[in-house]
């Protein structure tokens, strides 16, 4: 509304001035606010925490220092006793199928359990048997191989 008084223009504005407070009082606002600082934080946990974990390209830990595994059974074998490699290069399915094979022999006593030691341990498929803990020390990988010939092929189902 324009007033005249004194022979002056004057423009004066009529209704409460905005503050910031009162902007960030209006419930929408005040939820897209605290949605986009939700998300912000989130996104910028699961960045750190991926850098933290190697991923992401940047380079891998280090592995920790080996600690002794749990004994949960009355019997228990390395993978490496069987013959097993974890360099990543080596097809380890023989020695996994020789273990397995051991260790059903101790089904009527507790069971046995395999371990198997930090690495990547390449292997085809084999099967695991009850009466059996398979024990992955930190650091270890199970990595299945990619030759198919290996695996079974649908013809061979029947």
């Amino acid at each position: 509304m324009v007033e005249t008084s004194g022979g002056r223009w004057r423009l004066h504005l009529h209704g409460p001035r905005r503050s910031a407070a009162a902007f960030l009082a209006a419930n929408k606002t005040l939820l897209a606010a605290v949605w986009v600082a939700g998300f912000t934080l989130v996104f910028l946990w699961q960045s750190a925490s991926m850098f933290v974990a190697g991923a992401g390209g940047g380079p891998r830990p280090a592995l920790p220092p080996s600690r002794p595994a749990p004994r949960l059974r009355p019997m228990a074998y390395n993978l490496t006793d069987f013959g097993g490699v974890g360099d990543g290069r080596t097809v380890n399915t023989r020695a996994f199928e020789r273990a397995v094979e051991t260790i059903t022999a101790f089904a009527d006593r507790g069971g046995a359990q395999l371990n198997v030691p930090p690495g990547r341990w390449l292997t085809g498929p084999f099967n695991l048997t009850s009466h059996m803990t398979l024990f992955l020390a930190e650091g270890a990988e199970i990595l299945g191989i990619t030759v198919s010939e290996r695996y079974l092929q649908p013809e061979q189902w029947g």
